[in-house]
């Protein structure tokens, strides 16, 4: 990695290809990464879902540069995701390979990271560091651990003048942990199950509706439309119950008319 960055750096002083077009390395995959998939897969798709028709907000996950300093080689992280209001989203995730906050603009809004035994340190600290710089709006740490690596289940945090202060965390009578994020406008719950498993859950901070991903809400959305298509059923079926009763009335009374 080192000779790559030099041989980067020697380039863009001679004034050609950028040195972030010349990140080509795939980095070797950490040996915990399971101890975080679940949780990003499982928050990514609930705020890829809440974006999906919105051609102007960015939601990234896992393995994308994030550059935050064109001019100066290393200068990106690959954070666990992260979203971007106001750009092109269709355009960037079709045209370009990594995200360059000096290219668009704004900075992420939101910027998750999921502990592991291998990144929690380097999470709370340097990273920490990093997206207060860069002027990310709020910073999420979620510990699939329920605690072990970062302390607590989840600490998000917003940028006050140049540096991170905490969102209140809330703990219900139940053992939920929770705390809302301005930026998304949800609350990130941790719960633990009657298993033992402590699970990630999103909840929609105006409405208190739980969220899910694509195929939840897709799942929910036919599950309404059925009970409302089978109400419409059941009342045509008694409006014509009772036409039915009034003409066999109608008809006795005739019967009595004789």
């Amino acid at each position: 990695m080192t000779s790559m960055r030099s041989e980067a750096s020697a380039v863009v002083e001679a004034g050609q290809v950028p040195w972030y077009d010349l990140i080509d390395e795939i980095p070797e995959p950490l040996e915990d990464g399971m101890q975080q998939d679940d949780t990003i897969l499982r928050i990514l798709s609930i705020i890829w879902a809440m974006y999906a028709d919105d051609p102007y907000t960015l939601v990234v996950g896992q393995a994308t540069q994030l550059v935050y300093d064109s001019a100066r080689p290393g200068s990106y992280l690959s954070p666990d995701g992260y979203v971007v209001f106001g750009v092109p989203a269709r355009m960037i995730k079709r045209d370009r390979r990594i995200y360059r906050i000096d290219e668009w603009g704004p900075p992420p809004a939101f910027v998750m990271e999921v502990g592991s035994d291998s990144t929690a340190s380097r999470d709370m600290r340097e990273k920490r560091e990093i997206y207060a710089r860069m002027g990310a709006r709020e910073y999420w740490r979620f510990d699939p651990s329920g605690g072990e690596r970062y302390g607590e289940p989840l600490i998000g945090e917003r940028l006050v003048d140049g540096e991170y202060e905490r969102f209140e965390t809330r703990v219900e009578a139940n053992g939920d942990v929770w705390a809302r994020s301005e930026a998304l406008g949800v609350d990130f719950y941790w719960r633990v199950g009657e298993d033992g498993y402590g699970e990630f859950l999103v909840r929609d901070g105006e409405t208190g509706e739980w969220l899910g991903d694509l195929s939840e809400e897709r799942a929910a959305r036919l599950a309404a439309e059925a009970a409302t298509l089978a109400e419409s059923a059941a009342r045509l079926a008694a409006e014509a119950r009772a036409q039915e009763l009034e003409a066999e009335l109608e008809r006795l009374r005739g019967l009595g008319g004789e």
